[in-house]
């Protein structure tokens, strides 16, 4: 018998470990143990302050249970003395626990306070970020530049990130910077957040959002001061001119015809950023107005595609294969996508010919800066 209980503890100590071990894993791309900005720093040391109190906690009521369990086990069958209360046990036992809410709340309303007061707006980077069923659009109105899926940051820098969503409640959330906050239709929230050092960090919707909510992701690429300024002049830099008659060439009148009417790629031209505002809320209105039969609908932001990291909002590394794969069948990467039900391509009538699908891929992967081109404007 005592064997057995032993086994068990052991079991359940060995399982409880393990569990702890993989979820401190800070190696992981998403893990909230490897902080790299002062919000995620301030709340990490808020976890573990509080998780050691529980350990501290978990460990003196299991082992009491486990201590009384082989002290007043049954012995024999006489009926064991019947006791009804002890007043002095029942306010410790209340008090102690008061007292410890007490000291876990003190830190946790100050890390509250830190991460909900905004910092200067004219000393910080303001960013609106909007959800979508399942991408997410990123604005930067200062800088009249849009993209999507990818998130630019300067390294060092309070950056304030205005919250909204355009259709379903979402949450955005980068684990290795700072905490999750809702997206809400009709609302606006607020996240500050700041990275300590350039690098590339994952991010995603934290809330569920529909059919493809675990596929809703970003990435976010902090840069040293003078490569985010590098990659503003390259957003208003018009792409490389193609060579009549190439692959690239005739998939851009493909796309014009077929695509442009949902997918913006041109902000690079002075004043899009404001035209992009009116389309994208143009192509909601039309899409709610008729859900079934709409020929367009929101969709993401397209100006120099070709460097975007990943395709299908960070499902797909970006490249040729994938991006053909991509145009030819979105649902077989990830369900649900909108671009399949609405769009023209995908109607017996319209369908292209493989050919065709390339030729729109090489040129979605040509959209970069023009090297010998400038900026068209410079803010």
């Amino acid at each position: 018998m005592y064997k057995r209980i032993k086994s068990i503890i052991g079991l359940g100590l060995m399982f409880s470990l393990l569990l702890f071990v993989i979820a401190c894993n800070s190696d992981s791309p998403q893990s909230t143990f490897d902080p790299h900005g002062p919000i995620a720093e301030l709340q990490k040391n808020l976890f573990m302050f509080t998780f050691w109190i529980a350990v501290v906690v978990f460990i003196i009521v299991e082992g009491g249970i486990i201590y009384l369990t082989f002290k007043y086990r049954k012995k024999d069958d006489k009926l064991p003395v019947q006791t009804h209360g002890n007043l002095k046990l029942e306010i410790t036992w209340t008090i102690i626990p008061a007292i410890i809410v007490v000291i876990i709340a003190i830190p946790t309303v100050l890390a509250i306070w830190e991460t909900q007061v905004m910092p200067e707006e004219e000393d910080s980077l303001v960013i609106e970020a909007v959800g979508h069923q399942w991408w997410f659009e990123f604005k930067y109105p200062t800088e009249e530049v849009v993209t999507a899926n990818e998130l630019h940051l300067p390294e060092d820098k309070d950056v304030i990130v205005n919250l909204r969503s355009q259709d379903v409640l979402h949450s955005f959330w980068i684990p290795k910077i700072a905490g999750k906050v809702d997206m809400v239709p009709n609302h606006e929230n607020q996240l500050y957040i700041k990275a300590d050092e350039p690098g590339l960090y994952y991010g995603q919707c934290a809330e569920f959002c529909g059919i493809a909510h675990a596929m809703m992701r970003f990435r976010v690429i902090v840069h040293t001061p003078e490569n985010y300024q590098n990659w503003l002049d390259e957003m208003r830099t018009p792409p490389a001119k193609l060579a009549s008659g190439s692959d690239e060439d005739e998939g851009r009148k493909l796309f014009v015809g077929n695509c442009s009417m949902c997918h913006t790629y041109d902000s690079y031209k002075k004043g899009a950023y404001t035209k992009e505002i009116t389309s994208q809320y143009n192509r909601w209105e039309e899409w709610k107005n008729d859900k079934e039969n709409s020929a367009i609908v929101s969709a993401p932001n397209l100006t120099h595609y070709g460097n975007r990291i990943t395709l299908a909002a960070g499902i797909k590394e970006n490249n040729l294969e994938n991006l053909i794969k991509w145009i030819e069948n979105p649902d077989e990467i990830k369900i649900g996508t909108r671009m399949k039900n609405h769009a023209s391509i995908y109607r017996d009538e319209n369908e292209l010919s493989n050919e065709q699908i390339n030729q729109i891929a090489k040129y979605l992967l040509s959209l970069k800066p023009s090297q010998e081109s400038s900026a068209t404007y410079n803010k």
